[in-house]
């Protein structure tokens, strides 16, 4: 369901698609209460005014620490991008209108250049790889 204007940052409404763990947990929570509300988080059937206290209750029920709610929007934006999603639908999902942003949230540790050094071994190895580096032999050759 798309956001009210109001509800984002730059007052413009945003699509935030779902995966399908999430719709399947949305659905079981279908049999426990009804979903005709456009609000997920609910207590007593009426919609959070502020989501903080929930939220600091989730992390202390489930011994988490150090962590905010946004928190969950650098976790998007790093997961997006192993997971093969072009930049442009990623940022467009996590709301950033620019790439100086993305850069900023999208995380890049050493396994991902461990995957990259992998991606391109396998790219040349497969390959008839377009390169500018010709080597000694193959010029005698012609």
């Amino acid at each position: 369901m798309e956001a009210q204007q109001a509800d984002t940052k730059t007052k413009q409404p945003r699509l935030v698609p779902m995966t399908p763990r999430i719709k399947s947990v949305l659905h079981q929570l279908a049999k426990v209460r009804r979903l005709a509300t456009k609000y997920v988080f609910l207590y007593k059937g009426r919609p959070l005014k502020r989501i903080s206290r929930s939220f600091a209750t989730a992390k202390k029920e489930a011994k988490v620490i150090d962590f905010r709610f946004h928190d969950t929007r650098h976790c998007a934006a790093t997961n997006l991008r192993p997971a093969g999603v072009d930049t442009t639908t990623a940022m467009k999902i996590v709301g950033h209108e620019s790439a100086k942003m993305w850069k900023r949230y999208n995380a890049i540790d050493e396994s991902d250049l461990t995957a990259a050094a992998e991606r391109i071994g396998s790219y040349l190895n497969t390959q008839a790889a377009n390169t500018l580096i010709t080597p000694e032999d193959s010029q005698a050759a012609q």
